[in-house]
């Protein structure tokens, strides 16, 4: 259980666009738009929540997610880390310890470029139902045989709501990401985007190539 709550946190993120979708478009053509309008968005806030039907040590996750530009800073009260542009610095606070590598090899993975190609590379995505405000698709991995996905995308602004990470012989819900708020065009200052080896006395480093 512990490796598909890392696969699903892997692939949660919320993403904002600004054009309204149309009905008869196909699932893969709203998803490639999402992407497209979010890559346009720069100086972003993000307020979300993992959850999980399942008591484990990862989940539930409260926090928050800096963009700007390639930069980023996701925040939480266990996990943090900083892409300075160059590196990932991961900050695990209950260990005390500090990952820094040149790729992210973590399992907070949230850029909008990883996000999407993790659905568009493989998976089988169909668009279920539309209505005035939201598309509900569903997408399946040829690797994982037992899971599905449920993404409901907000049809006026191109906001993905919520990622579902289903069993699909059960039809039980794993794992749950739901965006809380969301702002754009702030002033984000850079000096979020900078790690200071100062702010963790008595860390642990640990360099990874």
């Amino acid at each position: 259980m512990v490796d598909k709550n890392k696969l699903f946190i892997k692939v949660l993120v919320f993403l904002l666009g600004f054009a309204n979708l149309s009905a008869q478009e196909s699932a893969i053509d709203i998803i490639e738009r999402v992407r497209e309008n979010a890559l346009m968005l720069n100086n972003v806030y993000y307020k979300f929540n993992v959850s999980s039907e399942f008591e484990n040590n990862l989940l539930p996750i409260n926090g928050v997610f800096y963009i700007k530009g390639e930069k980023y800073l996701i925040d939480t009260p266990e996990i943090d880390q900083i892409y300075d542009g160059e590196k990932f610095y991961t900050i695990i606070h209950e260990n005390k310890e500090i990952i820094i590598s040149n790729e992210n090899n973590s399992f907070l993975n949230f850029t909008p470029s990883q996000i999407f190609n993790f659905f568009l590379k493989g998976f089988d995505l169909k668009n279920q139902n539309i209505n005035e405000n939201s598309h509900f698709i569903t997408a399946k991995s040829p690797e994982e045989k037992d899971i599905i996905y449920n993404i409901f995308i907000n049809s006026s602004n191109l906001s993905i709501e919520k990622i579902e990470m289903i069993e699909e012989q059960s039809g039980t819900v794993i794992n749950r990401f739901l965006t809380l708020t969301y702002d754009y065009n702030l002033k984000v200052p850079l000096s979020l985007f900078k790690f200071d080896i100062n702010d963790y006395e008595n860390y642990l480093t640990v360099l990874e190539n």
